[in-house]
C-alpha cells in the first residue's frame, strides 16, 4: 500500500446502555467481556506471554487440502511451540499487544458503515484506519489474523474469545448491511452557512463538503498571497485549509495540521520533492484564527493572526509551476485525507505578496488596507443554495459540494466492508487514486482474517461471513468483460488488490463451489501476467505491495483448479515461478528488503541507486516470504527457504521495538538502509505495516519445520529454538539454539520417537567456515555445500542427538549496479555501522589483510556479543533495537594498491565492472603461502597491463610491494 500522510482520529458518542445491548449479542462472549466492550484479553494472562504450552491436539474443521502439486506440506502452527530465544521475546511483546488492544477499536468502523452504534470510549486505529478514510477496516483484518495465530500458537483462550467476539459483531454488521439491500442513499444535506468573523461564512462538516474554485484559478500566478479566516471544529492531522493542483504529484496546499502544526507545501514531484514552511504550534479548536501565506522572490511567508510565524527562502517553485490546476478546493485534499472539519470566512487572493503591515489590517476587517483579493474574495455571505460569489469582480464563482451522510444499500447480500460500495462502484468507472484507495485490497484483509479465524480457531461462522462476501464479490465481477478487469487492475493503487485470489481459491477448495474460482480468475492482471508467463522483466516502476500478492494468488488458482478459464493451469505456475526470479536477487537488500524507490520497484540488478530515505517497506517483504514458501512446497528448491532466512532474520526481526505497548504494535513501516537512517518504530497503526508487522510476529514458528508430503522427510529449515510435536509419525523434535546470537552456530537437535526418517538438514547460503554435523557424537561424512540441504536418513531411536556446527565468519555483499557500495554481515545477520553521517562513510579493508583474506584481521571484536569495530566505528547486529542512526552500505574506499605496510604508490583503478585491482587479487584468497599471493598479484598485473590499466612501471611498483609486503596467515 501507500500513502502521503497521515491522518488523525475522528470519535463519536453513543449511549452505554447501547452499547451493552450490542456487545451482549456476540455469541461465544462471556458476559463479562461484553460488558467491557468487547476487549477481551486487555487483562494480563498468567503466564500468557511466553505461551510455552503447545496446543497440539486441537480438531479444527477442515481447511483447504494438500495441493497434489506439493511435495513438501507445513505443519500446523500449534504443532511448533517456540523456546525462549530472540524471537519468542518478539513474539511476547507481541502478543501483550494482541490482548490490550481493544477489539472495539477494530470495529469501530465497521459499526459505522453499519449503522450500528460503537460503545462508549471506542475509537478508530488512526492513520489510514479513520471514518472517512478510503482504506478503513483493512486493520480489522490484520488484527484478526493476529489473534488467531497468537492462540493457535498456544497462547492461551483469551485469543480466541476476542476474535469469537469480533466475529460476531462483523456478522451483524454483514446482517446489518443485509437488509440495506437495493436501498437508496439518503438526500445530501443543505449547506450550512453559518455567522462569520466578517458577515458570513461556509461551515464545512468533514464529511464529503468542500468548496470547488474554477480551474486555473492560481496558474498564473508567480507572487501570491493567499488568506482566510478558519474556525476549527477538529484539528484532524491532514485536513487541508486549501489545496490547488493536479493530483498527488503536482499541487500546493496548507494543512491545518502536519503532525505538530500548519504547513504550506508546494511541488511538482510528489511528497518528496516538497518545498516546505512549517510551523510547530497547533491552530486552535472552536476559535475563529486568521491564517495566509505569501510568496516573493523565493521567499515564503506563514502567518497565524497576523504576525510571521514560519518561512523559507529556499522556494524556487510557484504557482505557474503548477500548470493549469484542475482540482482547486477549500478543505479538499488531493491525497483524499480527511476533509476540513470547521468554518471559512473571506477567502481572499491576490496575485501580489502582501506586506506584513497589509496582512495585519485583514484582522481588523473583511478586505483590509488592500480592499479584498484581487484575484479572488469569497465572502461567503450567501444564506441558502450552493454557490459562493466572487467579490473581485473576476466572477469566479465557488461551488459549495455537499454529498449525502449515507450512502445506497449493497448490490448484493455478503457485502462487508467498513465504508459503503461506492469505492468497488467507481473502480468499474476508473476511478484513479486517491479518489479512491484499493477497494479490493480492503476486501481481502477482511477476508483473509476471517478465513484466519476459520482455519486456526475453527471458527464457522467466520467461514460463513467470508462465503458471504466471495458471494458478493462473485456477484460485482463475474459478469465483467476481461478488457474492464485489464483495466482496473493496471490502475495505480485504486486496482491493487492484495490477495484476492488466494482467499478465493482457498474457498473455493473448502467449500467446492465454483463460482469462487471463478471469481478467482477474474483478478488476473493481465498485462504483467503474460509478461510473467514469458520471463519478460517489465517491473520497473511498478508498485512493490500492489503486484507481489497477486502472484501467490496466481499459484493458489494453479494447485486448487482442476481446470482455468483465462488462461492454462500450469501459466499460472510459470507466472509465479518467474516472478520470484525477477526480484531475487535482482532487487534485495542484503536484508532481504525489496530495492526500490519509495514503494516501487527498481530496473533489475540496481540496488545501490534505489537506496533513499524511503526503502525497504514491510509489506513486500511480508508477501515475498509468502509467495517463497509457496514455492518451496512444490519444487523443495532450497533457494527459496535461503532467501526466506535472509528475510526473516535481517528485515522481519529488526522491525518491532523491544519495549512494551498495549496500544501501538511498534513496528516500522520502512526499514531504510539509506546513510544515517533512523528507524521509526511509532504511529503506525492504522496503515498496512502496522498490520503485517504483528502479523509476521506471532508465526516465527510456520516454516521452521516441513515434511515431505508422504510423511518420508523432515526438513529443517530454519534454525530457532522450538520443539515440533509430529504424533502422526511418533516423534518429537528439540531443537535448541542460541542462533543467530551466538556466533558459534551450535545448534543440538534431541529426536524423541523411533523409526526411519530422512531430516534434512539446510546449509545456510553464508556458510564459509564449515557445517560440520555429528549424531550421538559421530561426524558424519556429508557434502554440505553452502546453499543445500544434507540428508540424515537412519533409523531413529529415542534420544539420538544431533549437533551441527556451522560458524559464522564475516562477509562483505556488494551492490550489483555499484559494486564499490557494500555491506557487512555476519553470518545470517547484517552488520550496520553506528554513525549519524547523512554522507556514505568511505571504509577500507585491504590493508589489515593477511593471507587467509579473512575480514577478522580488518575487522574486530568489540565487547558485547557480535558487536565489531571497523576503521574507528563501532558494528552491531541489524536486529538491536536501535533508534540510533545507522549505516546497512558504505562506500569501500581502497584508494592506492597496499599490501600490509607495503605502498605501491599506485592507485586501485576500476574495470569498466566497477571491481578493482585489490578486489580481484584478494578474491583468491586464501593464499597458501607468500609466494602463492605473489604469484596471484603478478598475474592480476599482467592481465592489466593487458587491457591498459597499468603501465609497465605501475606493473614492477605493485609487484615489488607485494614481494616486500610482511602478511601474516
Amino acid at each position: 500500500m501507500s500513502a502521503n500522510n497521515e491522518v488523525g482520529i475522528a470519535s463519536q458518542k453513543i449511549s452505554r446502555r447501547d452499547a451493552l445491548r450490542l456487545s451482549a449479542l456476540a455469541a461465544g462472549v462471556p458476559p463479562l467481556l461484553a460488558a467491557a466492550g468487547g476487549t477481551a484479553g486487555t487483562a494480563a494472562n498468567p503466564g500468557g506471554t511466553s505461551a510455552a504450552a503447545g496446543t497440539a491436539g486441537k480438531t479444527y474443521p477442515p481447511g483447504p487440502p494438500v495441493p497434489d502439486s506439493w511435495v513438501v506440506t507445513d505443519f500446523p502452527l500449534d504443532r511448533v511451540t517456540l523456546k525462549d530465544s530472540l524471537f519468542s521475546r518478539h513474539r511476547d511483546l507481541m502478543l501483550e499487544f494482541a490482548r490490550g488492544y481493544p477489539a472495539d477499536n477494530m470495529l469501530y468502523n465497521f459499526r459505522a458503515n453499519a449503522g450500528l452504534p460503537n460503545p462508549p470510549g471506542a475509537q478508530p486505529p488512526g492513520v489510514w484506519d479513520i471514518p472517512g478514510g478510503n482504506l478503513r477496516g483493512h486493520s480489522t483484518g490484520h488484527f484478526m489474523t493476529l489473534l488467531a495465530q497468537a492462540h493457535a500458537g498456544g497462547g492461551g483462550s483469551l485469543y480466541k474469545d476476542k476474535l469469537d467476539y469480533m466475529v460476531g459483531v462483523l456478522e451483524q454488521c454483514q446482517d446489518a448491511l443485509n437488509a440495506m439491500v437495493g436501498k437508496p442513499a439518503p438526500p445530501p444535506p443543505p449547506v450550512s452557512w453559518v455567522t462569520g468573523r466578517f458577515g458570513g461564512a461556509v461551515e464545512l462538516s468533514g464529511a464529503g463538503q468542500y468548496v470547488v474554485l474554477p480551474t486555473g484559478i492560481v496558474s498564473a500566478l508567480t507572487d501570491f498571497t493567499v488568506a482566510c479566516w478558519v474556525s476549527i471544529g477538529q484539528v484532524i492531522t491532514w485536513s487541508r485549509i486549501f489545496d490547488f493542483g493536479t493530483g498527488t504529484n503536482s499541487y500546493m496546499f496548507l494543512t491545518v495540521d502536519a503532525g505538530s502544526g500548519p504547513r504550506f507545501s508546494i511541488t511538482t514531484s510528489g511528497p518528496g520533492g516538497e518545498q516546505q514552511v512549517n510551523y510547530g504550534t497547533e491552530l486552535p479548536a472552536g476559535k475563529w484564527t486568521h491564517v495566509a501565506v505569501t510568496l516573493s522572490g523565493g521567499t515564503a511567508t506563514l502567518y497565524i493572526n497576523g504576525a510571521a510565524v514560519a518561512g523559507s527562502s529556499n522556494m524556487t517553485l510557484t504557482p505557474v509551476s503548477l500548470g493549469s490546476t484542475g482540482n482547486n478546493w477549500i478543505g479538499r485534499s488531493q491525497f483524499g485525507d480527511p476533509d476540513l472539519s470547521g468554518s471559512v470566512d473571506e477567502f481572499q487572493i491576490w496575485n501580489r505578496a502582501l506586506s506584513a503591515a497589509e496582512i495585519q489590517s485583514l484582522t481588523a476587517s473583511a478586505g483590509g488596507s488592500p480592499g479584498g483579493g484581487n484575484v479572488a474574495w469569497y465572502r461567503f455571505d450567501e444564506t441558502g443554495g450552493n454557490t459562493a460569489a466572487d467579490s473581485s469582480g473576476n466572477r469566479r464563482t465557488a461551488t459549495v459540494v455537499t454529498t449525502s451522510l449515507g450512502a445506497p444499500g449493497p448490490s448484493h447480500a455478503g457485502y462487508l466492508a467498513a465504508y459503503p460500495e461506492t469505492q468497488f462502484i467507481e473502480l468499474e468507472r476508473y476511478a484513479t487514486y486517491p479518489a479512491i484507495w484499493a477497494p479490493w485490497y480492503t476486501c481481502h484483509m477482511i477476508m483473509r482474517g476471517l478465513l484466519d479465524a476459520y482455519r486456526l480457531t475453527g471458527s464457522k461462522r467466520a467461514l460463513r461471513i467470508a462465503a458471504g462476501m466471495a458471494d458478493w464479490a462473485h456477484s460485482r465481477l463475474a459478469h465483467l468483460p476481461r478488457t474492464q478487469l485489464d483495466t482496473m487492475w493496471k490502475l495505480y493503487i485504486a486496482g491493487e488488490y492484495n490477495a484476492m485470489p488466494v482467499v478465493l481459491a482457498e474457498l473455493h477448495a473448502i467449500t467446492g463451489n465454483r463460482d469462487y474460482l471463478t471469481t478467482a480468475e477474474c483478478f488476473v492482471n493481465t498485462y504483467l501476467f503474460d509478461a510473467a508467463v514469458h520471463n519478460t522483466d517489465i517491473l520497473d516502476g511498478e508498485h512493490a505491495n500492489q503486484h507481489i500478492p497477486q502472484y501467490q494468488g496466481y499459484l493458489r488458482i494453479f494447485e486448487y483448479a482442476a481446470q482455468t478459464d483465462y488462461y492454462t493451469r500450469q501459466d499460472y505456475y510459470t507466472a509465479a515461478v518467474n516472478f520470484w526470479d525477477m526480484v531475487v536477487p535482482h532487487r534485495i537488500y542484503v536484508d532481504g528488503g525489496v530495492a526500490g524507490r519509495g514503494e516501487i520497484f527498481g530496473a533489475r540488478d540496481v540496488v545501490a541507486a534505489t537506496i533513499g530515505t524511503s526503502n525497504a517497506e514491510g509489506c513486500p517483504l511480508y508477501n515475498m516470504l509468502k509467495l517463497s514458501r509457496s514455492l518451496f512446497f512444490h519444487t523443495s528448491d532450497p533457494k527459496y527457504m535461503q532467501y526466506f532466512e535472509r528475510g526473516l532474520y535481517g528485515q522481519i526481526i529488526a522491525r518491532r521495538q523491544d519495549a512494551h505497548s498495549a496500544t501501538d504494535p511498534l513496528v516500522t513501516y520502512f526499514l531504510p538502509v539509506d546513510p544515517g537512517a533512523v528507524r521509526e518504530y511509532q504511529g503506525n497503526l492504522g496503515d498496512c505495516d502496522g498490520g503485517t508487522g504483528p502479523e509476521d510476529h506471532t508465526k516465527f514458528q510456520e516454516s521452521i519445520y516441513f515434511r515431505s508430503v508422504d510423511g518420508s522427510a523432515l526438513y529443517v529449515n530454519l534454525y530457532m529454538a522450538s520443539v515440533l510435536h509430529w504424533p502422526e509419525r511418533g516423534f518429537m523434535i528439540e531443537q535448541s539454539t542460541a542462533y543467530p546470537e551466538d556466533p558459534s552456530g551450535s545448534v543440538t537437535i534431541r529426536v524423541a520417537g523411533s523409526g526411519r526418517l530422512d531430516i534434512k538438514l539446510r546449509v545456510p547460503y553464508w556458510v564459509r567456515r564449515g557445517f560440520t554435523v555429528r549424531v550421538n557424537g559421530v561426524r558424519q561424512r556429508l557434502d554440505a555445500v553452502a546453499g543445500s540441504y544434507v540428508t540424515l536418513s537412519r533409523e531413529w531411536r529415542p534420544g539420538d542427538i544431533i549437533r551441527v556446527s556451522m560458524p559464522f565468519s564475516l562477509r562483505m555483499e556488494r551492490t550489483p549496479d555499484q559494486p564499490q557500495t557494500q555491506c557487512i554481515a555476519y553470518g545470517p545477520i547484517p552488520l550496520v555501522v553506528q554513525s549519524p553521517s547523512a554522507s556514505y562513510l568511505e571504509l577500507s579493508f585491504y590493508r589489515d589483510f593477511t593471507l587467509s583474506g579473512d575480514l577478522s584481521h580488518a575487522i574486530t571484536p568489540a565487547g558485547a556479543p557480535m558487536t565489531f569495530t571497523a576503521n574507528g566505528y563501532t558494528l552491531v547486529p541489524f536486529y538491536l533495537d536501535d533508534t540510533h542512526p545507522y549505516h546497512v552500505y558504505f562506500h569501500r574506499s581502497e584508494p592506492e594498491i597496499v599490501f600490509g605496510s607495503a605502498d605501491s604508490g599506485v592507485p586501485n583503478r576500476q574495470r569498466a565492472d566497477g571491481l578493482s585491482f585489490l578486489d580481484l587479487v584478494w578474491a583468491q584468497a586464501p593464499f597458501a603461502s607468500k609466494g602463492t599471493f605473489q604469484h596471484a598479484v603478478a598475474a592480476v598485473a599482467a592481465e592489466w597491463v593487458r587491457a591498459g590499466l597499468l603501465t609497465a612501471a605501475e606493473q614492477r611498483k605493485i609487484v615489488a610491494a607485494a614481494s616486500a609486503a610482511h602478511l601474516g596467515p
